[in-house]
């Protein structure tokens, strides 16, 4: 008689199972890069349901992502089934956060409609409580502002605290404007990402009742990508654990990459103090990479101090080497991934463009990349750029549904008021702010009370009660209709269907863009209809860059190392492999080890996204920011194995020029003059179309430059220095300048804006 297999423990290793029938009792589990994390949570989910007799409705399984919360959601519904997983919460932390908000923010004064700001609007609502407070934006930037503001939210402190331990005076303004940003989100019944994780806490600490009420609830917590957690996460999942200590946490301390957002790899350091109890399981197995490439990146991670000792394995065999490449250039580096992703296609080692990702330490490397791509006519997606979510026209229609939701919202009528045009221009938007204050009511009830507005003409009177009671007509049907049915009737109502389609290819293209919004609210139909609107608003409100990752899309993956963390491919290329790019600038101006550690994680987290090649680049001098650096290769590099490591030291072989003998001031021109002829030839008779770029001739050398040495400049940020040389290159100039305090550098006249002093 066959043995019926058992579907949740058969497929585990020894460690895997170990894992996850551990019972009660807090659990670390130190899950190296592809060793099977998210089989261990979910598996560890559905043996609490069915050996421990656990009901789904006492376990709480938290996600750093939407993605990886739905991944996880899919595979227990094939080891469970749907049926038994109703009641189980599984979600990001500031999902859950919402959602306990949802039901006990009056606790700690927030309204239960309340509305997530997303950047954009924390940015505007920041922009005025400056204006407010007399912060002037030309000394302080705002960016420089919210930075300090989320990171005191983070460590879960507020405006008085800041105010009494100031580092320096941008944190003794951002105080006093912080005070009055909070003032703002209120009046508009509005929270910012970090007010979830903070005002959860607050929960806490205020009300015994309702933190006993959440203890009771959830006997069992498991949370992902541990070592990503900040100070508000970590003292959250302490609260929610209380005194049964049931926490189970996965995570990998040499992939903490994220300190500038306030995670502190501290926090899964010190578990085993923080819990002395705990089990502490290693899953050391990799069932991603081959051996050579989980050598390489062993290899430069192992030379961090602040780590648990752990070496990954693999029972795969054979892999190829890990390749070096040097190039000359960052357009010539490009050239050489695109021809390397030509070739492994062509041999039959890569099965198409979507196997591949190129990753970058700053957005800004991405822009040589995608201008070779597009030359040679290799189709690419970029993880990290416009998102959907952030064009104009869904941005439009998700302030709508927010001001049905919420019409205290009142960053979300700035949006909208006027678009379609209705002739209500600021002017008319800030008396009717101030009238709604003034009475003591909501934006959404002032418009229909417009004929109090004294200091605007009748017309703009007329249009603001005419606009009213089309958002009144909306909140009636808000009230009725379902989501998709919601979304009609607005952009019928508000005339925002006809505005867009224009007869213009962009309108129709916009107006596409809508429609696909309503496509993603049938995904709510299922709920209750008081629940659509609120639950849309929520989750995209909290959707990441890597939540809108097409796997599926047949184009080579351009990102960051930092948004490629827990994705995975066939091959991978790094690129930017030199000091002061990775590692960053910063890191190594810091003078401190922690951050250089950080950035070598993230050396490790990148060579580990690589299923079966991986590739680093570095180039001998790049332009970036306007400048020309002839950066030494990173010190990662250097700390590669001497074995399984292919180093391609050469330009290509046609070049016939070794780097050791190539003059490179000397014989730039040679070098670009031969890679532009092998282009046209390469490309000689197609059609522009078919070229990936704009059909004009070469602009020819200009003789003579615009500034000479001796010259006195202006630079934006270096200050004021004299120019060295300056030197002619193709249809720009390179100015070598003199900076008193900043030192010696190359810069390209197009990009820098100088200007003679």
């Amino acid at each position: 008689m066959d043995v019926v297999a058992d579907p949740i423990l058969d497929p585990l290793n020894p460690e895997q199972r170990d894992a996850v029938t551990h019972g009660d009792g807090p659990l670390l589990i130190l899950a190296g890069a592809g060793s099977g994390k998210t089989r261990v949570l979910t598996h560890r989910i559905a043996y609490l349901i069915r050996d421990l007799a656990v009901p789904a409705s006492a376990i709480l399984a938290v996600t750093f992502t939407n993605k990886a919360a739905k991944e996880m959601r899919e595979r227990l519904d094939r080891l469970v089934g749907k049926e038994r997983l109703a009641e189980l919460t599984v979600g990001t932390f500031h999902g859950f956060c919402a959602r306990l908000l949802r039901r006990d923010g009056p606790i700690v004064g927030i309204d239960r409609s309340f509305a997530i700001y997303d950047e954009a609007d924390q940015r505007a609502v920041l922009r005025q409580a400056m204006g407010d407070t007399n912060a002037s934006e030309r000394v302080f930037a705002p960016g420089a502002i919210a930075a300090v503001i989320s990171s005191a939210k983070n460590e879960l402190k507020g405006p008085a605290d800041l105010a009494s331990n100031p580092k320096g005076q941008l944190d003794r303004i951002a105080a006093i404007v912080w005070k009055r940003y909070d003032e703002l989100l209120r009046e508009n019944n509005a929270v910012d990402f970090d007010d979830l994780l903070l005002l959860a806490c607050r929960v806490f600490e205020t009300s015994d009742r309702a933190l006993e009420k959440w203890q009771d609830r959830y006997q069992h917590i498991l949370v992902d990508e541990y070592q990503d957690t900040n100070r508000a996460q970590y003292v959250l999942l302490r609260y929610l654990a209380g005194f049964k200590q049931n926490l189970a946490v996965v995570g990998d301390d040499d992939q903490s990459v994220f300190s500038w957002r306030g995670a502190d790899v501290r926090n899964i350091l010190d578990f085993e103090r923080d819990y002395p109890n705990a089990k502490v399981v290693k899953l050391e197995q990799n069932y991603r990479s081959t051996q050579r490439i989980l050598d390489a990146a062993h290899s430069v991670v192992r030379n961090n101090g602040a780590r648990k000792e752990k070496k990954l394995w693999t029972d795969r065999q054979g892999g190829t080497d890990v390749v070096v490449m040097q190039a000359y250039d960052e357009s010539h580096e490009a050239e050489l991934v695109a021809r390397e992703i030509e070739r492994l296609q062509r041999e039959g080692e890569a099965h198409g463009t979507r196997d591949v990702a190129v990753l970058y330490r700053t957005n800004a490397q991405s822009r040589a990349i995608e201008d070779t791509f597009r030359a040679f006519g290799l189709a690419y997606q970029i993880v990290g750029g416009v998102s959907f979510y952030q064009r104009r026209e869904v941005k439009d229609t998700l302030a709508y549904l927010r001001l049905i939701r919420n019409p205290q919202d009142a960053f979300a009528l700035a949006r909208v008021l006027n678009t379609p045009p209705r002739g209500l221009g600021d002017k008319t938007r800030a008396a009717l702010l101030a009238t709604a204050r003034e009475h003591e009511i909501s934006v959404g009830e002032a418009l229909e009370k417009a004929d109090l507005i004294t200091t605007i003409q009748r017309r703009q009177q007329d249009a603001l009660i005419a606009f009213g009671k089309v958002m009144r007509r909306l909140r009636t049907a808000g009230e009725q209709l379902a989501l998709p049915r919601l979304i009609d009737d607005l952009v019928t109502l508000t005339g925002y269907e006809t505005y867009l389609k224009d007869g213009t290819e962009e309108g129709e293209e916009r107006w596409a863009n809508v429609q696909e919004l309503r496509t993603l609210a049938e995904d709510y139909i299922a709920l209750p209809q008081e629940e659509q609107l609120p639950s849309f608003l929520e989750e995209i409100a909290l959707v990441s860059d890597v939540d809108e990752y097409q796997e599926a899309k047949p184009a080579a993956t351009l990102i960051t190392m930092h948004a490629v963390k827990g994705l995975e491919f066939p091959v991978v290329f790094m690129t930017g492999m030199e000091e002061g790019v990775f590692p960053h600038i910063r890191a190594i101006d810091s003078g401190k080890e922690s951050e250089l550690e950080e950035e070598r994680r993230l050396c490790y987290v990148g060579i580990t996204r690589a299923k079966d090649r991986a590739y680093l680049t570095y180039a001998r001098r790049r332009s970036l920011f306007g400048r020309t650096n002839m950066n030494p290769p990173s010190r990662f590099l250097m700390e590669l194995p001497s074995e399984g490591v292919e180093v391609r030291g050469n330009i290509e072989t046609e070049e016939r020029d070794s780097w050791a003998e190539l003059d490179w001031e000397r014989d730039r021109g040679r070098y670009e003059e031969r890679k532009q002829a092998r282009r046209d030839a390469m490309l000689a008779g197609l059609p522009g179309s078919w070229t990936g770029r704009a059909t004009k001739e070469r602009t020819a050398v200009v003789s003579e430059t615009r500034f000479r040495a001796g010259d006195r400049v202006i630079h934006p940020s270096l200050g004021e220095g004299m120019v060295v040389t300056s030197v002619a290159r193709d249809d720009d100039e390179e100015v070598t300048v003199a900076f008193p305090d900043k030192g010696v550098k190359k810069l390209m006249a197009s990009f820098a804006k100088l200007a003679r002093a």
